[in-house]
């Protein structure tokens, strides 16, 4: 599960003058961050995974091999589109295990590599339609196992030779960037609907605006730790000797790093909305976004290899350490500005 293998879980919960206070401003944000943020970022990666879908659709009717550059762009743009939402887990993606058949990141014992070589040593078609597909693993269903096949060294030679093999491997890429391409449908009719997301929320009560702030405001500092512990600390290791490099995000299609400034472009575009820009504490929050987002955008590419050169290793520190006093500035302005206080932070222990 996802709140297992990320993000600590933080419990914020109202304290007694914030619920003694008038809801109206707290309602007016909670609605603004899925108008004006949510939404608009799941139409984004509605279109874009479309696009990635009907990218493998044209190349496996025909698949020649100086074709791959053009499903690598398709596929980094969903991917950057996935980037820019992927935190914020409230809502419809959190029903049926859509985030995780997204992207199944972290990866635990294998579970990408087993899942694929089952999924690919199978014969016909049957089993990747739509239907069947969704009951195979999560574990081969989104970004993750796509960008695997995609960025293999050999693969161009893999989806090209004309082998029964080839045509499985197509399928299997297809099946996949459909499974994308639905969930991100999906979510985001669920999202707009008559019946929705959305307006369950512009019709709830307190306490539907209550805890629509709560988890959303949840799910913003979480990202801060992913990236901090995650994204960063569990690759660099505690030393240029205990690099591991291949526990980077998406480290194969050379995103590690980019996935995090994006991360961080969106935590600047919600935070503006969860904290005024004009008080001190959105003044703050605003100042602390742009220095690690500008840290993030001009680090080198390859996070592992970055923290095993002691010079390059020092600029990685200056991010993380940026990244982790965020988290603090973050966490003092949100609450500040949505009148809630957090509880207690601790981590699941699997």
């Amino acid at each position: 599960m996802r709140i297992k293998l990320i993000a600590p879980l933080l419990c914020l919960f109202l304290t007694a003058p914030a619920l003694a206070q008038d809801n109206t401003a707290r309602r007016d944000t909670a609605l603004r961050a899925a108008r004006d943020f949510v939404i608009p970022r799941y139409e984004t990666l509605a279109q874009a995974t479309k696009a990635e879908l009907e990218a493998w659709t044209r190349f496996c009717a025909a698949p020649k091999a100086d074709e791959i550059g053009a499903l690598k762009d398709s596929y980094q743009k969903a991917a950057d589109a996935w980037s820019g939402i992927e935190f914020v887990l409230y809502g419809p993606i959190s029903t049926d295990f859509r985030f995780e058949r997204m992207a199944h990141w972290p990866e635990r014992k294998n579970a990408i590599g087993r899942g694929l070589s089952n999924v690919l040593a199978r014969k016909g078609s049957e089993d990747l339609t739509p239907g069947r597909f969704a009951q195979t693993s999560a574990a081969v269903q989104g970004f993750s196992a796509l960008e695997r096949l995609l960025y293999e060294p050999n693969a161009a030679t893999a989806f090209t030779n004309g082998s029964e093999e080839a045509t499985r491997r197509c399928g299997v890429a297809v099946a996949i960037a459909g499974n994308l391409a639905r969930t991100s449908t999906q979510v985001l009719d669920e999202w707009t609907r008559p019946d929705g997301a959305l307006a369950a929320l512009e019709k709830g009560d307190d306490a539907k605006i209550e805890e629509a702030a709560t988890r959303l405001s949840t799910d913003y500092l979480g990202l801060f730790d992913i990236v901090d512990d995650q994204k960063l600390g569990a690759v660099m290791g505690d030393s240029v000797d205990n690099v591991k490099p291949t526990l980077a995000e998406s480290w194969r299609s050379g995103r590690s790093m980019r996935a995090i400034a994006i991360n961080l472009e969106a935590a600047e575009a919600l935070g503006r909305i969860l904290v005024d820009p004009s008080t001190d504490e959105g003044n703050s929050l605003g100042y602390a976004l742009r220095t690690a987002r500008g840290m993030a955008e001009t680090a080198p590419a390859d996070i592992g290899k970055a923290a095993a050169d002691p010079k390059e290793r020092r600029n990685l520190i200056l991010l993380r350490d940026a990244v982790h006093s965020l988290r603090e500035t973050a966490q003092n302005a949100v609450t500040t500005a949505l009148g809630i206080s957090l509880g207690f932070n601790s981590r699941d222990g699997d």
